[in-house]
């Protein structure tokens, strides 16, 4: 990894831990990117599917493959987040030294990043788990309601 790199992570994490508030706009801000990313990828958050189920006509086996793909998805990052803060920890505790150990410092950015990579593949496995249980007509009315909504915000701001 190249220092310029290094550097780049060292302040992402320093400014991730600057305030609690900063912290929790950064996780609203980064909600709702996540979110964006995910609509454009086709794919829908289950917050998008709860809001619009009736509209949607979400069945109950539909209702029931998405709440155990949501749960599973839980059960199974909880730990891994954890896991990923107190690495984090380490790391930023790592960077806060005035010589930094470069070897043990990439080491530690290495398994935050493995981490952060995991997480990332459970989220998206869930998006697809979801996306693959709805119909082609749920998916054409989602993203109707999705462009209305779109529109009706750009009203509004205007």
């Amino acid at each position: 990894m190249k220092p310029i790199h290094l550097l780049m992570i060292a302040a992402c994490f320093s400014l991730g831990a600057a305030s609690q508030t900063t912290v929790a706009q950064t996780d609203m801000t980064r909600s709702v990117q996540v979110k964006r990313e995910a609509l454009k990828m086709g794919l829908y958050p289950p917050d998008i599917l709860m809001r619009y189920q009736d509209r949607l006509g979400i069945t109950p086996a539909q209702r029931k493959t998405i709440v155990d793909a949501v749960t599973n998805f839980q059960a199974n990052v909880a730990d891994l987040q954890w896991t990923m803060q107190g690495e984090q920890q380490k790391l930023q505790q790592a960077f806060s030294t005035y010589n930094i150990n470069t070897e043990e410092s990439l080491a530690l950015a290495e398994k935050v990043l493995a981490l952060e990579s995991r997480f990332k593949l459970a989220h998206l496995e869930l998006l697809i788990t979801i996306k693959n249980t709805l119909t082609e007509e749920q998916i054409d009315t989602i993203n109707q309601e999705i462009k209305l909504k779109r529109k009706t915000l750009g009203t509004m701001r205007n």
